[in-house]
């Protein structure tokens, strides 16, 4: 008696989903994981380089919120590491139930994007030039 316990409603097993499609989406998982992996490297190691921007706040007429910058410097490769592992646990999870997953890792590249340029924006506002 299938679906007897929900009523019959949408919870039919699919169908094991195989052939060309099939290894097409694994394969671009699989890449599109990788590089991610080496975006979210360059990324957390971007952000971490934004701290030489604070270098200048000695100059004359120059401040700097250490604060705001230093959050930024150390939570932002944080973020990314988040981003990162979301998407790959994800991917896992739908490539283990046989559902479509390149968005996925296409995705999370993306939000690695997002991050490191707000987090670039947020250390441009914690220094300020004054000559």
């Amino acid at each position: 008696m299938r679906g007897a316990s929900t009523g019959g409603v949408g919870l039919e097993a699919r169908p094991p989903s195989s052939g060309p499609r099939r290894a097409a989406d694994v394969v671009a998982s699989v890449v599109l994981l990788v590089l991610l992996a080496v975006e979210s490297v360059v990324a957390a190691m971007g952000i971490l380089l934004l701290s030489l921007g604070f270098s200048s706040c000695r100059a004359p007429g120059n401040t700097c919120d250490q604060g705001l910058g230093g959050a930024v410097v150390y939570v932002g490769p944080v973020l990314v590491a988040l981003v990162f592992v979301a998407a790959l646990v994800v991917s896992i999870v739908r490539l283990v139930k046989r559902r479509l997953t390149w968005p996925v890792p296409l995705l999370g590249a993306g939000l690695v994007v997002v991050v490191f340029f707000v987090a670039r924006a947020l250390a441009d506002v914690a220094v300020t030039r004054g000559i």
